[in-house]
């Protein structure tokens, strides 16, 4: 892993993928390659499948960071924004939190804050999105 984290610094390679220890590859990201600026904690993501269609979502984090806050939450949604566009070239990827409903009022108070904690720090990505909002399970996976 070190190798490989060392390959990206040096501009080698373009990403690392491993089978191994999350928290060594994590470790050598951060330590190696180092922060992206603006961006307080990496996240892993995955992209999902969703059922009759061949593009599925990027989902972000997925189990890296068990205690986040609304900024955290708000650095993964310009992580995977910039993923989805530059990546997966989908020019207004949507953005949003999976929630128990799509209603701002719902969830707990992590998922209340990071809404708006989004519109302040993606201001200036905001125009790229097509729909920054909470989703639910169903609406991720069917459409």
């Amino acid at each position: 892993m070190v190798l490989a984290a060392q390959a990206v610094k040096n501009g080698e390679a373009d990403a690392i993928f491993s089978a191994g220890n999350t928290g060594a590859l994590l470790a050598a990201g951060l330590f190696i390659v180092g922060r992206i600026k603006g961006i307080d904690r990496p996240g892993l993501m995955s992209t999902m499948p969703v059922i009759g269609k061949d593009a599925g979502f990027d989902m972000l984090d997925l189990g890296a960071n068990a205690d986040n806050k609304p900024e955290h939450l708000a650095n993964y949604a310009v992580l995977g924004s910039f993923y989805a566009q530059k990546v997966r070239g989908i020019n207004r990827p949507r953005v949003g939190l999976l929630n128990n409903g799509t209603e701002e009022t719902k969830g707990s108070e992590l998922t209340k804050k990071p809404l708006n904690c989004f519109r302040k720090t993606l201001r200036s990505i905001l125009s790229a999105m097509s729909r920054l909002g909470n989703y639910w399970m169903v609406q991720l996976t069917s459409s």
